[in-house]
């Protein structure tokens, strides 16, 4: 193994050996590959498929799905702001095809802790042996793809795995739990607003104030919609897809809205969180209304 000729942090040292050796690798179809993979582990690419899931697939596990998934990746926002993590960006010997220029810590990795996560509650759903094979070589593989592309250190990957690997079977329990108590519409509302804030109270950059943001508007939409509407998705597969078309436009129609407003002398901070909460709100609130008024939702049948 070469010997460093510059100072590293306490710890760091093997996981530079490791990086040098796996990027010794690198071939122009591995970094196309690598890019495709760091691209299915973003923000954007959850929060998509998310209120997809919830609007056209399924609403109780779409919901549930959700709510583990960005209580997660708040963990993982508000972990990496405390313990300011650097990553190996920039470093000799270190090759990285994905430059990054934002404000963003390495530790724990998101792209890890988020498909674990993600990818280990659909696991859970469909409870298929040949999916969970393929679920395991995908959350792998996009994981290594962030070393790949000299975007993280193995241990930010490891950690990020470790803490999705504990928050998804959690989440699945305590929503399960959560599905066989029949509450007060006013409990249920405390716990959508209450828990959310206290998120917001600890939260400790503009990304963590917008997932704890995303999970009080989509709490407390969901609360709503529940004693208002009470709707229910359709089995026609073209209302489906219609409800997902119209879904995502609102979406975009949000966050042009806050993009908006981003000109106006407004903290970044609480600019996040308006953003969340609006966008909560039109996933599990406003989007549903639509669609039950369009006739692209039914009522739920009374049990």
């Amino acid at each position: 193994m070469p010997k460093l000729t510059f100072p590293l942090p306490h710890g760091i040292a093997w996981q530079y050996h490791f990086l040098v050796w796996l990027q010794a690798f690198h071939t122009a179809t591995l970094d196309h590959v690598a890019k495709i993979l760091t691209w299915t582990g973003m923000e954007g690419f959850y929060l998509v498929l998310l209120p997809v899931l919830f609007w056209s697939v399924n609403r109780k596990f779409g919901l549930r799905l959700t709510y583990v998934f960005l209580a997660s990746m708040f963990v993982n926002a508000w972990l990496k702001e405390a313990l300011q993590i650097q990553r190996p960006t920039g470093i000799p010997g270190i090759r990285s095809i994905l430059l990054w220029s934002g404000p963003g810590y390495a530790m724990p990795s998101g792209h890890a802790q988020g498909s674990m996560t993600f990818w280990l509650l659909i696991g859970l759903w469909f409870k298929k042996v040949w999916l969970w094979i393929g679920l395991l070589i995908l959350v792998l593989a996009i994981g290594f793809s962030r070393l790949y592309v000299g975007l993280h250190w193995p241990l930010d990957v490891l950690v990020g795995w470790g803490i999705g690997l504990l928050a998804a079977p959690l989440g699945w329990a305590l929503g399960e739990w959560w599905s066989y108590r029949q509450l007060a519409f006013s409990i249920r509302l405390v716990f959508a607003v209450g828990l959310p804030v206290v998120l917001l109270l600890i939260q400790q950059d503009p990304i963590s104030a917008l997932y704890a943001a995303l999970l009080l508007g989509i709490g407390t939409g969901a609360v709503l919609e529940e004693k208002w509407l009470s709707v229910d998705i359709e089995k026609v597969w073209w209302k489906r897809i219609s409800t997902a078309v119209i879904g995502i436009a609102g979406l975009i129609a949000v966050q042009w809205l806050v993009t908006v407003m981003s000109v106006w002398p407004i903290p970044t901070e609480l600019l996040a969180i308006i953003r969340g909460v609006l966008t909560g709100l039109w996933g599990t609130l406003g989007a549903p209304y639509v669609f039950r008024q369009s006739g692209l939702y039914r009522r739920k049948e009374s049990a």
